[in-house]
């Protein structure tokens, strides 16, 4: 299917690390510590 292939080339255009090195990539992620991070205590295994 089409939406298939448009997908998977956008996929490529971000994860591409011969256009930008990964590094590079990773600086543009947004990343909200308040939202993503808590303290150790409340992490139950």
């Amino acid at each position: 299917p089409a939406h298939a292939d448009i997908k998977t080339g956008y996929l490529s255009i971000i994860m591409d690390p011969g256009e930008v090195p990964l590094e590079e990539q990773c600086e543009y992620l947004s990343y909200d510590a308040n939202q993503w991070e808590f303290p150790r205590e409340r992490l139950h295994l």
